[in-house]
């Protein structure tokens, strides 16, 4: 009886620990942080991807779907305009870095809405 009752302690504590594990690789990012990794760098989402250059300028690209605009960081916020608008959208944005090889950031809108994916550091 007691050594069931230490499997099943055994066996909860690492799930308890599987799932605090998850929670703490996505960290949020701040301004400077954003700007570093940024500048330079490329994203990979599901089926698209966009690049950021040094000066402010991005540009996005989905399928024969290309498209060019800014971005910036204010605050703590990644924020990005793309014409023919002329408002700035901006987010927060976390970094989950548990994979070096696969650093994941995300976008985090207003609403809640979130877009991740896969970081592409300069000179990588």
């Amino acid at each position: 009886m007691i050594g069931h009752v230490r499997t099943f302690l055994l066996a909860a504590g690492l799930v308890l620990a599987a799932i605090i594990s998850a929670f703490a690789a996505e960290v949020a990012m701040r301004g400077p942080e954003i700007l570093a990794d940024l500048k330079g760098a490329q994203v990979q989402g599901d089926g698209w991807s966009q690049d950021f250059d040094d000066g402010g300028a991005t540009s996005y690209a989905r399928g024969d779907s290309h498209q060019i605009g800014r971005w910036d960081v204010r605050g703590d916020q990644y924020c990005s305009l793309w014409p023919p608008s002329d408002v700035w959208a901006c987010y927060t944005m976390t970094i989950d870095s548990s994979n070096p090889a696969n650093e994941r950031i995300t976008w985090i809108s207003a609403d809640g809405s979130r877009s991740t994916a896969h970081l592409i550091r300069k000179g990588q």
